[in-house]
C-alpha cells in the first residue's frame, strides 16, 4: 500500500478492501456471467492470502452487505469518522 500511496502524491487517500466469505467469493465466481474465471482453487486462494495479508484492519470491511447502496453507506460512514484515512 506505501508504494501506491506514494506515487499518487496525495498527502492522504482513503482505502477500503472489501471480503466477503469465501463462500460468498466462490458463489460469485461460479455464478457470474459474462466472464472467464471460474477457477475454484484459485478463488480459494485469492480469498485466504487477502485474509492473511498485513492490512490494518480498519480498512478490511469483512461480510460486505449484498446491496450495492449499503456497501457505499458504510464506507461512507467509515470515511466520515476518518476511519479509511491513509497518509503515506
Amino acid at each position: 500500500m506505501a508504494t501506491f500511496a506514494e506515487e499518487t502524491g496525495l498527502a492522504t487517500l482513503h482505502y477500503v478492501i472489501l471480503l466477503p466469505s469465501v463462500d460468498t467469493c466462490l458463489e460469485r465466481v461460479l455464478t457470474r456471467q459474462g466472464h472467464g474465471f471460474t477457477d475454484e482453487p484459485a478463488t480459494r486462494k485469492m480469498h485466504d492470502e487477502f485474509s492473511r495479508a498485513s492490512i490494518a484492519e480498519r480498512h478490511v470491511l469483512r461480510n460486505p452487505p449484498d446491496a450495492p447502496d449499503e456497501v457505499a453507506d458504510e464506507v461512507g460512514a467509515r470515511v466520515e469518522r476518518g476511519v479509511l484515512t491513509y497518509r503515506p
